[in-house]
């Protein structure tokens, strides 16, 4: 597996659409990246299998993240795996209502997504930098299955149509 495919995995994961710090888990998922506190749910240890094989664009078959609620109102998303780490922001922008998700490895990979949707099912797009200054536009869409597990479809554009380089499930411990 690349480091490439890791990066995509790892910020996948990272940009999971989780509970509140001190909410229950009887929050809906229509509140899932609503507002500032949007996906203070994430907040927690999650498992993440991708079902797809590796290749050049997929994915590493299984990972672990973990985030935390930061005192500036950003959850840090952590991941670590034999193929390098992965740190990630999800910060909200209230003058535009939008979610914004800086990402980098430590192989020197990096790139954003961002959203303006809420809800169960919520697109987040952006682009992958590679170290050698090529760019990829990704998206993800994530698909809440109950408030502590969800399934994302991660998407590059690769020679003019997108290509589907993960079908992620993560389940919060």
């Amino acid at each position: 597996m690349n480091r490439y495919g890791a990066c995509i995995l790892a910020f996948a994961a990272a940009t999971l659409p989780a509970v509140a710090v001190g909410a229950s888990n009887s929050m809906s998922t229509a509140a899932v990246g609503a507002g500032p506190a949007g996906y203070d749910w994430l907040v927690g240890t999650w498992s993440c299998k991708n079902t797809m094989a590796a290749s050049k664009l997929g994915a590493l078959p299984s990972t672990s993240l973990t985030a935390t609620k930061l005192k500036d109102g950003s959850v840090m998303i952590r991941t670590a795996s034999p193929n390098g780490d992965v740190t990630a922001y999800n910060t909200y922008l209230p003058s535009s209502k939008t979610w914004f998700s800086p990402y980098a490895d430590s192989g020197g990979y990096y790139g954003y997504e961002s959203t303006q949707q809420s809800g169960r099912s919520i697109r987040w797009t952006g682009i992958f930098y590679s170290p050698s200054g090529g760019a990829t536009p990704i998206r993800d869409t994530y698909t809440m299955l109950g408030m502590t597990k969800q399934y994302d479809l991660s998407e590059a554009k690769v020679g003019g149509s997108w290509k589907v380089t993960a079908r992620t499930t993560c389940t919060k411990s």
